[in-house]
């Protein structure tokens, strides 16, 4: 056979047949073909490898000396096949080995990481979990390349053709400010009072700051901004120890009031409630791996009036 001519590796399966079952026909019956259309592989099969294969003799079909060579081989590569193509049908938490690759705002790694990791420890021992942040604007490359398998969060503008999403839960926002605040002592905010006050502000890869942001806007609001982070992590540690005041999602406030002396405040602002979602792309809807992941991300997130939402285009 020429070296630039491809194999076909369906004649290896009906190599291991033949060898197995002696027989064109039944091999033919076993692989689902004709008795004619087996033959003529057989044909093709004797003509790429150059040796007769099996010989006819009055006991049956009989292999030649190259024949049990290369059927030895073929039962190995056959074998490794039909195990992956086993493997991609089912996964085994337990005893699977597998890297998943996730993406949220470091705001997010706060609500999801704890559980999502803490369950993986022990249901999924032997797997690991990456996160990765991402810009806004690769979101989608990203999870079309396979190099993020799910992206969770507030992320309006991911509305890709082949990107898929379930709705999680919603959320809302809160204000913070130290127990002890000296202007700040109900459970609300006084619009006058939230607009004199210094803020915190943090611009991070998510979006749920920007529908606070457009709400200010477009009612002509304006406060001071005294300090303007990327990240949340050290917010808690700022207010605790100064008089800014910080607009965060609900669930971080209630997380930051367990580490700091903090109060949470109701903003002066009707601020419509959001979702979050879990994206992914297409191209791994069926994956068995990620399958297992997305459902376990909605086990564990997941509000009982959404847990019936079906998956669908973002």
């Amino acid at each position: 056979m020429p070296i630039d001519q491809p194999f076909d590796l369906n004649l290896l399966r009906l190599l291991v047949v033949l060898h197995r079952t002696r027989s064109v026909s039944k091999a033919a019956e076993q692989l689902d073909l004709s008795q004619p259309a087996t033959s003529l592989a057989l044909a093709r099969l004797r003509k790429a490898v150059g040796d007769a294969l099996f010989v006819r003799t009055s006991a049956g079909m009989l292999p030649t000396s190259r024949c049990t060579e290369l059927v030895t081989s073929a039962e190995g590569a056959v074998g490794k096949i039909d195990a992956t193509i086993m493997r991609r049908s089912a996964f085994d938490p337990a005893t699977a080995r597998h890297e998943f690759v996730v993406t949220m705002p470091d705001v997010g790694e706060i609500h999801f990481l704890p559980r999502l990791t803490a369950y993986l420890s022990q249901h999924a021992p032997s797997c690991n979990l990456r996160c990765e942040q991402i810009v806004n604007e690769h979101m989608e490359a990203t999870l079309t390349a396979g190099d993020v398998h799910l992206a969770l969060g507030y992320f309006p503008n991911l509305e890709g053709q082949n990107v898929l999403r379930q709705r999680l839960f919603m959320h809302s926002l809160v204000c913070l400010v130290r127990a002890d605040h000296p202007v700040v002592r109900s459970k609300s905010v006084p619009l006058a009072t939230f607009l004199e006050l210094p803020h915190a502000v943090v611009h991070s890869i998510g979006r749920s700051n920007e529908l606070f942001e457009t709400l200010l806007k477009k009612q002509g609001l304006r406060r001071r901004i005294q300090l303007l982070s990327s990240h949340f992590l050290s917010v808690p540690a700022i207010i605790a120890r100064t008089d800014l005041i910080v607009t965060v999602p609900r669930s971080i406030a209630d997380y930051y009031a367990r580490l700091e002396n903090l109060r949470i405040v109701e903003p002066p602002i009707n601020i419509k409630p959001y979702p979050i979602h879990q994206f992914w792309h297409a191209r791994f809807h069926d994956d068995p791996a990620l399958k297992w992941l997305r459902e376990t991300t909605a086990a564990l997130f997941t509000e009982p009036s959404a847990r019936r939402a079906r998956a669908r285009p973002a």
